[in-house]
């Protein structure tokens, strides 16, 4: 039987999607809100939960750059 593998933050995807459809790299997302691009990764495919306070800088940074943001609001 596999060991299938749960994701801590389901939500990361949405913010992927957010993030690819306002045009902006992983990099540039991080470096915009301070932190890692391998942070914002682990976010991103659920595998770590951001602050409240970090999934909303993070989300102010994709919607200032026209994406849909709508992960956590």
């Amino acid at each position: 039987m596999p060991i299938t593998e749960t994701a801590a933050y389901p939500e990361g995807v949405e913010i992927k999607i957010a993030r690819i459809r306002a045009g902006l790299l992983q990099y540039e997302v991080a470096a915009s809100v301070g932190i890692l691009p391998s942070r914002l990764s682990e976010i991103e495919a659920g595998r770590r939960r951001p602050s409240p306070e970090l999934l909303q800088r993070i989300l102010l940074v994709i919607k200032g750059n026209g994406g849909n943001a709508k992960a956590g609001e």
